[in-house]
């Protein structure tokens, strides 16, 4: 009996260390999904001003700048307020999720913690059973 309680002992342990990892590993992954698409989110937004800089400075040759040529001057006027714009767009459509959608994941989050555990505990259970039928057939 003593090996008994010294094995269930054993697995609570074991159980309550495989959880805790198990746990840590899901919240780094999703930091890491999360990060992957804010790095997108920015490589993207670099590659517009990117595309947005050449279009100005072709804007710029073509054009010959000159301050006293009201052409373009005025294509230039237009062009900052397109970028004007766009970024006052870019500002309202935040990449945050709503409230509703973050409440979702981390049910979603929570119920997938939940069946993990569940499925590890199962098992143990079936784990400590084979030891114990190994302990009695000793």
């Amino acid at each position: 009996m003593d090996q008994i309680e010294l094995h269930k002992q054993t697995r609570e342990m074991v159980y309550a260390t495989l959880a805790d990892k198990t746990l840590l590993a899901h919240r780094l992954q999703n930091s890491l999904h999360n990060i992957v698409a804010q790095l997108e989110l920015e490589k993207a937004s670099s590659q517009a001003k990117d595309n947005r800089i050449k279009s100005l400075e072709e804007i710029i040759i073509e054009l010959e700048h000159d301050p006293s040529d009201p052409k373009g001057v005025q294509a230039l006027i237009k062009e900052k307020d397109e970028d004007i714009t766009s970024l006052r767009r870019q500002i309202r459509l935040s990449p945050t999720l709503h409230y509703q959608a973050t409440e979702l994941a981390q049910q979603k989050e929570k119920q997938d913690v939940v069946s993990l555990l569940t499925t590890l505990h199962k098992r143990l259970i079936e784990t400590e059973s084979a030891l114990e039928a190994s302990l009695q057939a000793r």
